[in-house]
């Protein structure tokens, strides 16, 4: 796993969400083995058949212009248009979500209730005052995408891969747009939840089934992406910050503790160290840019598998550890609105549940959140 990151290639988790670095995206090639990876939705909705997808409103053809037409849907209207002309600017790719996936989407509605959905959380952050309001919007049209993308992933063909792929990043997105509910950050709510660490699971799914070449050779091609990345402009602290030394220590202790109950423990670690060398540099060489990289941040998460959520969710001291380092590069992306406050929150999470003989062993991590919050964090895009 860690030989994979150190070989240069990466998860490509955004290819559609691109930081603006030139990387190697993988796989290109079909998913040839392995058990397809679940992806969860609420028990309510996973066990039936997704109903038509409802898009208002239908215009009338030519024979029936005499019949009433429905009345406009005027909300959907004002998503849509904020999502046109604000939301899909914050993405970091302003072609991709501005212009591709909106035509994408008119073929598929579940990617239009995304981008809706998605619109609808950014305008309840953008007038506080309506935020009730568009949260029940955004609800509306997340409720009606997810069961069909949850039917349609096991009938993945290379028609649809494309609609996918996006609706699998939207759906992230939207998770962390979204955050679960105070104290179910690390253990679900009985197992009605996707735990976050879990969510691009999806995403990786529709990349090891179909490759990226099939990915990006409908709409939303061409194959390699385009880089067209305008990643806002960094919240906070910028620039390298000295990661080696603290980084080091941590697998001395990880090697000096006791087991872990998770055999690839270290190869956990080094995938982490990567993250971070190609996030921040070294001190012989380090990044000028050290913010918005989307693709590179959740790398790591690519590679976690069932186990590590065990791990999770027994409270494991390593294993949330490791999650604490983890918090201070998800800080990292807060200049996506979505992702805004993200790092605090792991990192407050996991000092609430961490047996405290382990506390020390954050002191790091902990520090550079409590640096990075010290800055306003007031502007949204």
């Amino acid at each position: 796993m860690a030989a994979k990151i150190a070989s240069g290639e990466e998860s490509s988790f955004d290819s559609a969400n691109n930081a603006g670095t030139k990387t190697t995206v993988i796989p290109t090639g079909p998913r040839k083995r392995g058990r397809p990876l679940k992806w969860t939705p609420s028990p309510d909705t996973s066990a039936q058949d997704p109903a038509p997808v409802p898009i208002e409103p239908r215009l009338s053809s030519p024979g029936t212009l005499s019949q009433p037409s429905l009345p406009l849907n005027v909300d959907d209207l004002r998503l849509y248009h904020h999502y046109i002309t604000v939301s899909s600017l914050t993405f970091g790719d302003d072609i991709m979500w501005c212009d591709k996936v909106p035509r994408l989407a008119f073929d598929n509605h579940y990617v239009l209730h995304l981008m809706l959905a998605l619109s609808a959380l950014h305008l309840a952050r953008v007038r506080a005052i309506e935020a009730i309001k568009y949260e029940q919007l955004a609800e509306q049209h997340y409720s009606i995408a997810l069961p069909h993308v949850t039917n349609l992933l096991p009938q993945i063909k290379r028609e649809n891969c494309s609609a996918l792929y996006i609706a699998t990043v939207l759906i992230c997105n939207y998770a962390f747009a979204k955050p679960p509910k105070e104290g179910h950050l690390l253990v679900q709510n009985s197992g009605t939840e996707t735990a976050w660490w879990n969510l691009f699971r999806g995403v990786r799914f529709v990349i090891e089934t179909m490759g990226l070449p099939a990915i990006f050779s409908g709409p939303i091609g061409p194959f390699p992406p385009e880089n067209t990345s305008n990643v806002p402009p960094p919240v906070g602290r910028e620039g390298y910050l000295a990661w080696e030394k603290p980084l080091a220590e941590l697998r001395t202790m990880i090697h000096n503790s006791q087991s872990s109950g998770l055999p690839n423990l270290v190869e956990i670690y080094e995938a982490l160290v990567f993250c971070f060398g190609d996030v921040f540099g070294t001190a012989e060489h380090p990044q000028s840019i050290t913010h918005g990289k989307m693709h590179v941040v959740m790398r790591w998460l690519w590679f976690l598998e069932d186990d590590f959520t065990k791990q999770v969710e027994k409270l494991n001291p390593q294993v949330l550890v490791l999650l604490a380092y983890f918090s201070v590069l998800v800080q990292t992306l807060e200049c996506f609105w979505y992702m805004r406050g993200w790092g605090y929150r792991i990192l407050e999470s996991i000092t609430e549940q961490l047996d405290p003989r382990y506390a020390a062993w954050i002191s790091w991590p902990r520090d550079q959140i409590e640096l990075g919050c010290q800055n306003d964090l007031s502007s949204l895009y």
